[in-house]
């Protein structure tokens, strides 16, 4: 899909924040939420050592943290209370992966027994080679300016003289977080609806919000949608001319556009690899083969291959993580099995046989034996990009590099760029758009400010970063998100 979603220019911006789309496509009432009371919020489970541990909820009893100390996954954890007292990371170092600053600054065992499982779960990437600096930004930039990450929190808590708790965030992330509160409005019944959810999701699955975008759009009248359109090349325009040249469609019959502008999710190979993960979805009809009722289980990167062979990364308990979805009766999940473990494979399962790899995996950790009666698998090449060593360098590279070449008539958005997320795109994407409006769009901007802006971090109060409703409710009371 990447190849086919470089398109001309679009004058104004729209508030495309995941929720204000939803609420602006009149799709309020075909969302169901996950509570964060119920079950597939609060349970959330990591596979370790041969077993499912269930990860502390907001208020942990001591019960439950003895419980998991006594598995082993909690080993090392004691080097959180020595964390501040470990020696700043040399003023020369400009990155490290995320296994090696936990490593560092806690405990090895802490990033591969539960660290690397939460983040097969996101990235199903490999913490010895994903980046700190990026994705463990609040940390790094603590540590950077107070000689710890804890410590360091702790002591921007004392040293702020206000009376809430303070964050350190980039100029720019405070922008753009001002920016949502002045121009969205959400209906305050969703509003609320968001609040009280941990998860959510639409009855027909997320394929309902790109049906009614690509409805909404076709419907003004002023929008062109092509398919099977894949972009074979695009320059700036040469001749003093501003804008971009594209050339899009088969290769035997090519065809050749300029625009004033163009937006590109089209991605950069020099600035990361990608992963291939596989899911496989099953259905049974026994509602109660699940042994927990969650939202399922990570499978860190300790645990050895005799106990996953398959290269598992984790399983989403579907029918008890999300209620509401379903039209009859029974268990259902889904195994998601490659990511960085398939790294370097030539050729990767076929249908039947990652079936069959799904079902020895919840034979083998939650001992369902039962045949499913439906199943899909859906294998999905280059899927994720992986933020390694050195991504926030190359992105600056690559950044400046599109600046000067196209003076702020290419701007780019996606998950290579903006966080793998649905809505860490929805907030790149609607923060370029905004971008565009009135003489916006003749700016310099390539849609990625933030890494070419060299001011330094700030220390700013926790609730200036939540959305919060206008109309005179208190940041820290129903309004905030």
């Amino acid at each position: 899909m990447a190849s086919e979603t470089l398109r001309g220019r679009g004058r104004r911006g729209g508030q495309l924040t995941r929720a204000p789309q939803i609420q602006e496509l009149g799709l309020i009432d075909a969302v169901i939420y996950t509570k964060r009371s119920e079950p597939g919020a609060k349970n959330r489970f990591v596979y370790y050592p041969d077993t499912l541990n269930r990860l502390p909820s907001e208020r942990p009893s001591l019960a439950d943290l003895f419980a998991l100390w006594r598995t082993g996954i909690l080993a090392g954890a004691f080097g959180m209370l020595k964390e501040p007292m470990v020696p700043k990371r040399p003023a020369a170092m400009t990155d490290e992966t995320v296994g090696s600053f936990l490593a560092r600054r806690v405990d090895k065992r802490i990033a591969d027994n539960l660290v690397s499982a939460v983040f097969h779960g996101i990235y199903a990437g490999d913490i010895w080679q994903l980046s700190a600096k990026t994705l463990l930004g609040l940390a790094w930039q603590l540590e950077g300016r107070y000689g710890s990450a804890l410590g360091g929190f702790f002591r921007m808590q004392s040293e702020d003289q206000r009376p809430h708790q303070v964050t350190i965030v980039h100029p720019v992330d405070l922008q753009v977080a001002k920016a949502m509160n002045e121009e969205i409005d959400l209906d305050p019944h969703f509003a609320k609806s968001l609040k009280d959810a941990s998860v959510f999701t639409f009855k027909d699955g997320q394929q309902t919000l790109v049906r009614a975008l690509q409805s909404a759009v076709e419907a003004k009248g002023n929008v062109e949608i092509r398919t099977q359109a894949p972009i074979q090349s695009f320059k700036a325009l040469e001749g003093g001319d501003m804008g971009v040249e594209i050339v899009s469609g088969d290769e035997a019959s090519p065809s050749t556009q300029s625009f004033d502008l163009a937006i590109s999710t089209l991605r950069n190979n020099d600035i990361t690899p990608y992963v291939t993960v596989m899911t496989v979805n099953l259905y049974y009809p026994n509602p109660t083969l699940l042994p927990v009722q969650g939202f399922g289980y990570l499978i860190p990167q300790s645990i050895p291959f005799e106990q996953n062979p398959e290269r598992a990364l984790g399983v989403i308990f579907d029918s008890s993580a999300i209620k509401g979805q379903d039209t009859v009766e029974g268990t259902k999940i889904t195994v998601m099995m490659g990511g960085h473990w398939w790294d370097g494979w030539e050729s990767y399962p076929s249908q039947e046989e990652g079936l069959q790899m799904a079902k020895r995996v919840v034979e083998r950790h939650i001992g369902i034996t039962d045949e499913p009666t439906a199943h899909l698998v859906n294998l999905s090449r280059d899927c994720i990009p992986q933020y390694t060593l050195g991504y926030s360098d190359r992105l600056k590279n690559f950044a400046e590099g599109i600046t000067d070449e196209f003076k702020g008539r290419l701007r780019v958005v996606g998950s290579q760029f903006n966080g793998v997320g649905v809505n860490d795109c929805i907030t790149g994407a609607w923060n370029v758009a905004r971008g565009l409006r009135e003489e916006g769009w003749k700016g310099r901007s390539c849609g990625l400010d933030k890494i070419i802006d060299s001011r330094e971090w700030i220390v700013v109060p926790a609730s200036e970063m939540a959305y919060v409703k206008r109309e005179g409710l208190d940041k820290r009371g129903d309004g905030g998100l």
